[in-house]
């Protein structure tokens, strides 16, 4: 009682005593003094380093030069992860990944379509493998086609035209970067992309999440629970061709790249995952000759039942070449690699042939002279 009565009258010297009211400025002024002086005078980080500046160590998911041709570009959002190979006057392919696993989920994919001769470039999105997470913007469309510009911009070849080829994610990440640069754009493929989810059917969080209306703690738990269940999905699988562990990779970048959660749910909240079927229409009008679809026969992710509104959205049948790959999972391009390796030459064309198409019927068998004992 006498502690609440002292500070009660204090608190009413405040507004009449001179001596009060000249302690409580003198104490307001240092302090601001002290804040101002102390403080750090350095801009806060603009992006989230990669495990690119960490020592390498047993629990290393891949190294860092584990495909050919890889560099390190350093952009106004962070240094992004770019591998570049082939012959330089091989047709060229860009290849774009997904939400989560980094670009080393084309390692066989990649290396097979160069071996084949064309030129083939990958990267790994702002915030997963080992590139920088830039903090303080939006992961859409725009940062993802700056970073595509980047990418372009970086190789010592020109870039001008050259066929677009995205996973999942990046499938949707595809589609609106051909919305804007169609004249770049020689071919259009697509893996299980991304893009036209119904965002009405998600549960009563997820649309939360999506919204913004979920504090970030709890978006940092959902985050995380859903790296959970993607890590538990790798934990059984049989080792890989390429020789990499999925699973592996996914716990070391969860773990080591200090981005990545933070990436993951800017993704899925501002990426183009759902409802972009007009985005997809825009793309039908600029006249892309070259447009196929393969998505998996029991994809649990992107369900093959959306395929006929996909191929519809981008100009129809007669346009767009859409197939189902029987019995493949949403990681078609890892473990059906040879049959998406049919697929992008079928729809691309040869490495070294022009921009015409082939007559229809030289399209129902594949083209590649790709064979296991190539490499």
């Amino acid at each position: 009682m006498l502690l609440t009565d002292s500070l009660s009258k204090h608190y009413q010297a405040l507004f009449v005593c001179p001596f009060h009211q000249t302690i409580l400025a003198t104490t307001v002024l240092g302090l601001t003094t002290s804040y101002l002086l102390l403080r750090s005078t350095q801009p806060p980080p603009r992006s989230i380093p990669s495990p690119r500046v960490l020592p390498p160590t047993s629990d290393t998911g891949y190294p860092l030069n584990i495909l050919p041709g890889s560099r390190l570009v350093s952009t106004p959002h962070g240094t992004i992860s770019v591998s570049e190979f082939g012959p330089a006057n091989g047709r060229k392919i860009l290849l774009v990944h997904g939400i989560s696993t980094p670009s080393v989920i084309f390692s066989s994919l990649a290396t097979a379509l160069a071996t084949d001769g064309y030129r083939v470039m990958t990267f790994d999105l702002f915030g997963r493998g080992y590139s920088d997470a830039p903090v303080g913007v939006d992961y859409d469309e725009r940062l993802f086609a700056t970073q595509i510009l980047y990418v372009l911009y970086s190789s010592p070849l020109s870039w001008d035209r050259f066929s677009l080829v995205g996973y999942s994610l990046g499938g949707g990440i595809a589609v609106s970067f051909a919305a804007h640069f169609a004249e770049r754009i020689e071919a259009l493929v697509l893996f299980a992309p991304g893009g036209i989810l119904n965002g009405s059917k998600l549960g009563l969080l997820l649309k939360l999440g999506r919204g913004g209306w979920v504090p970030a703690a709890l978006e940092t738990y959902m985050v995380g629970r859903q790296v959970g269940v993607r890590t538990r999905a790798h934990a059984g699988d049989l080792a890989s061709e390429d020789g990499l562990d999925y699973g592996k990779i996914m716990r070391w970048q969860a773990s080591s790249h200090k981005g990545f959660a933070m990436a993951f749910g800017n993704s899925f909240r501002h990426g183009p995952l759902y409802d972009r079927q007009q985005e997809w229409r825009e793309v039908a009008k600029k006249g892309i000759q070259r447009v196929g679809i393969l998505v998996g026969g029991v994809d649990d992710v992107i369900p093959p039942t959306l395929l006929p509104e996909m191929v519809d959205l981008l100009g129809g049948k007669e346009r767009v070449r859409g197939e189902v790959l029987a019995d493949a999972g949403h990681t078609l391009v890892r473990d059906r690699w040879r049959e998406c390796m049919d697929f992008v030459v079928d729809v691309v064309g040869y490495p070294e042939e022009d921009d015409v198409y082939e007559e229809e019927e030289d399209l129902v068998a594949s083209r590649s002279s790709y064979v296991v004992g190539d490499f």
